[in-house]
C-alpha cells in the first residue's frame, strides 16, 4: 500500500510539471529527462477598441530658415523630399507682412493679415507654392494669429477700440501667459472685429484655396468667435482643417479638428528616462478618451517653440532616440508633426525670430532614415483594435487585422541599451514576426500582420 501511494505521488508530481502548450526537450546532460519549454510573451498594458480618427501627418515649415529672400520658391524646390516624409499637410508658419514697430523679429507679429512678407517672396510665388503642393497631393495649412496684432497694424489707428486698453487709456499688450510687449491685445467684445477677422481668414481660402489654419494661442480668443469663424470657413470649403495651438479640450467644441498635446512629449521624455511603460499607457488611455473621434490630438518631439529651448537629440538621449520617439508617437492614434530641421538630426537650438540659411542637405544618411521610417509608418492602419505591450524596455503597438485590412505591429526600444524582448502572444512566431528578438539601442521595427 505504501509503495502504491509513493508511485501515485511521483506520477502526480510529474504530471504537474508538464506544459501542455509547449514541446518537451530532452535534457542534454545524459539523464534522459524531459524538460518543458515554457513560452513567454510580452506583457499586455492596454487594450483599446477600434477608433477611426483623421490621423494627419504634418510638416511644419519655418520660413525664416530659408535665408534672406525667396523662401516660398525654396520650399517649393523641397516639396518632393517633404512629400517623401509621408506629409499630408504642408504647414507654413506666418506668411504675412511682419510688423516693425516695437518688434523683436517674431513672425507672429502681424502688420497686415492679407499681405505677404516680402522677405519670403511675392503673392504669386506663394500661390505657386500652394498649387505645387496641391499637385503633389498635399494639403496646405497657414498659420493664423487672432489674439493680437503688430503695433503698426492699420487697425491700431483706424480702430483703436478693437484693442484692450490699460488703466491709463493706452492700448494693452497680452499679459495672460507672459508679457508680450511686441504685440497689441485685441478685444473680442467688439463684434466689428469679428467681421474683419473672419473676412481676413476667408481671404486666403478664396484667394489661394488653402486647406486649413493652425491657430496660434487659440485659447486666448473667445470660444464663441471660433465657433462662428470656423463654421464660416467650413461652409466656404468642405473638409477645411482647423488646428488649435492649445491643449484645452474645449477647443474641440469650438470646431477645431486637432489640438496640441504637449503632454505627449513630456510623457514620452519620462518614458525614455525611466522606461515605465505602464505609467505611460495608463495616461495614454485617459488622453485618448478626451479626443472625440474622428478628431485627434497632435504629437511632436519638437516644434518652433520647443526648438528655441532644446533639441530632440538632447531630450531623447541621441539622434536615434529622437527618431524612435517620433516613430512611437506617430504609431499611436493621433496626428503627428515633423518640424522642418528635425529630419536632419540637427542638434542646435533654433530661434524662430532669426533669419538663417539652413543647410537642408546636411546629414543625408539621417534624412534617409526619416524617409524609411515614415514610409513604414504609412502602412500602419490605426483604425483597428489596438493593444500596447512591453517586454523589458521594448514597447509594442499592435493593431489587429480585420477581414478587409492588414494589421500592424510597431516595436520600439525606448532605452539606450541592447534589449532581448519577447513578442506579444497574438503575433508571436506568426509570419515574419519572431518569438524573441534582440533590439539594439533605440531600434524600432514595423511589421504588417495578415
Amino acid at each position: 500500500m505504501k509503495r502504491t501511494l509513493l508511485f501515485f505521488a511521483l506520477w502526480l508530481l510529474a504530471a504537474s510539471c508538464k506544459t501542455p502548450d509547449g514541446p518537451a526537450i530532452i535534457d542534454g546532460g545524459g539523464g534522459g529527462k524531459e524538460l518543458p519549454v515554457v513560452a513567454t510573451y510580452a506583457t499586455e498594458d492596454l487594450s483599446l477598441a477600434a477608433t477611426v480618427r483623421d490621423n494627419w501627418q504634418i510638416y511644419q515649415v519655418n520660413l525664416k530658415l530659408y535665408g534672406n529672400s525667396g523662401a516660398f520658391g525654396k520650399v517649393q524646390e523641397r516639396l518632393d523630399f517633404i512629400k517623401s516624409l509621408g506629409t499630408e499637410i504642408l504647414y507654413l508658419m506666418p506668411v504675412y507682412k511682419e510688423g516693425k514697430k516695437n518688434a523683436i523679429g517674431s513672425p507672429y507679429c502681424i502688420q497686415n493679415y492679407t499681405e505677404v512678407e516680402s522677405l519670403y517672396g511675392t503673392l504669386d510665388q506663394l500661390k505657386a507654392l500652394v498649387q505645387a503642393a496641391h499637385n503633389k497631393g498635399m494639403k496646405v495649412m497657414f498659420d493664423w494669429v487672432a489674439n493680437h496684432t503688430a503695433w503698426d497694424h492699420p487697425w491700431i489707428t483706424e480702430h483703436p477700440d478693437w484693442y484692450e486698453h490699460k488703466a491709463d487709456g493706452s492700448i494693452a499688450w497680452p499679459t495672460k501667459d507672459g508679457e508680450w510687449k511686441d504685440v497689441a491685445q485685441l478685444d473680442y467684445s467688439k463684434k466689428e472685429l469679428w467681421t474683419a477677422m473672419e473676412n481676413a481668414l476667408l481671404y486666403w481660402v478664396t484667394e489661394l484655396d488653402i486647406d486649413g489654419y493652425r491657430c496660434d494661442y487659440a485659447h486666448g480668443v473667445r470660444d464663441d468667435f471660433w465657433k462662428e469663424a470656423i463654421s464660416k470657413l467650413k461652409a466656404q470649403k468642405s473638409g477645411f482643417i482647423m488646428l488649435a495651438e492649445s491643449d484645452f479640450e474645449r477647443m474641440f467644441d469650438d470646431g477645431f479638428d486637432i489640438i496640441f498635446d504637449r503632454a505627449m512629449k513630456s510623457r514620452m521624455i519620462n518614458l525614455y528616462n525611466n522606461g515605465n511603460v505602464t505609467t505611460f499607457t495608463n495616461w495614454y488611455k485617459e488622453d485618448q478618451g478626451k479626443a472625440p473621434a474622428p478628431k485627434t490630438k497632435l504629437y511632436f518631439v519638437t516644434n518652433h517653440d520647443d526648438a528655441t529651448e532644446n533639441t530632440p537629440p538632447t531630450q531623447f538621449k541621441s539622434a536615434d532616440g529622437a527618431l524612435s520617439a517620433y516613430v512611437l508617437m506617430a504609431a499611436l492614434n493621433g496626428s503627428a508633426m515633423i518640424y522642418g530641421s528635425q529630419e536632419t538630426a540637427y542638434n542646435q537650438k533654433i530661434n524662430f525670430f532669426n533669419v538663417q540659411t539652413f543647410n537642408w542637405a546636411a546629414n543625408a544618411d539621417y534624412q534617409k532614415k526619416y524617409q524609411d521610417a515614415m514610409a513604414a509608418l504609412a502602412k500602419v492602419n490605426r483604425g483597428t483594435a489596438c493593444k500596447i505591450y512591453h517586454s523589458d524596455k521594448v514597447v509594442f503597438v499592435y493593431y489587429a487585422p480585420t477581414t478587409s485590412s492588414k494589421g500592424s505591429l510597431v516595436a520600439v526600444n525606448v532605452s539606450g541599451s541592447s534589449v532581448s524582448a519577447d513578442f506579444p502572444q497574438p503575433v508571436s512566431g506568426k509570419g515574419s514576426v519572431p518569438t524573441k528578438q534582440t533590439f539594439s539601442a533605440y531600434q524600432y521595427q514595423i511589421w504588417e500582420i495578415d
